[in-house]
């Protein structure tokens, strides 16, 4: 009997330290989480309307087809509104896509996408991947064409930074958008994504169809 409550014990004591590491890992990963999300994404901002301003003053109206860098207000944002860095999306362009037209906030679409946090400890490189499409969980796999199977959605169904980047891209953009918590998960943030969190998604628009339109069937990459 002695030895049950023994081994008892000593289970309840690895359970306990096993516990309070989890805990004080978890610490350590988000340690000034606010803080830390809050510089990013101002700095991220800065960068941004720094490269579309130098756009603007040497190429003037035509300065989109100079600069890989744009500035979006939420679309939430009354035209003309005041906005601050807590309602603005930040956009890296990676490939300029073909499509004329963008998708209205009524449209359904289809999207590649992966979703991370900020570098943090333990993702110093990629930041947390908490979100994906596709066959692949590997980083620099899962916007690969060869591994791709894209989600498709209402526009209006999704984080206001999502949906306001998807009303401005065009089919085929494939860009790195970055969302303030604000326009994202806010300070609650959801079971895998603390709150106060940047978003960052690589995101590419296949296709978009309007009210009424029945998407057409896609076709997956054959199986590896």
């Amino acid at each position: 009997m002695k030895k049950l409550l023994y081994l008892f014990a000593l289970i309840l004591g690895v359970a306990s330290i096993w516990s309070c590491k989890e805990t004080s890992d978890e610490v350590f990963e988000f340690e000034n989480w606010q803080e830390r999300n809050t510089v990013y994404m101002k700095d991220t901002l800065a960068l941004a309307n720094r490269q579309v301003a130098a756009a603007k003053a040497q190429w003037g109206d035509a300065w989109e087809e100079h600069c890989d860098w744009r500035v979006y207000p939420s679309y939430c944002v009354t035209t003309g509104g005041k906005t601050t860095w807590e309602d603005s999306i930040a956009v890296h362009v990676i490939e300029h896509g073909t499509g004329s037209g963008c998708p209205l906030y009524t449209d359904s679409v289809r999207v590649t996408y992966a979703g991370r946090l900020i570098p943090s400890p333990s993702y110093p490189t990629t930041g947390y991947l908490f979100d994906h499409t596709g066959l692949s969980n590997k980083v620099n796999e899962i916007m690969d064409s060869r591994f791709e199977v894209p989600a498709s959605f209402k526009t209006s169904n999704l984080v206001e930074g999502f949906t306001t980047a998807l009303l401005h891209m065009h089919i085929g953009d494939y860009w790195r958008v970055f969302i303030p918590a604000n326009m994202g998960y806010g300070t609650s943030g959801t079971d895998n994504i603390p709150g106060y969190s940047t978003l960052i998604f690589d995101m590419r628009l296949k296709a978009y169809y309007r009210t009424g339109t029945k998407p057409d069937k896609w076709n997956a990459p054959a199986a590896r």
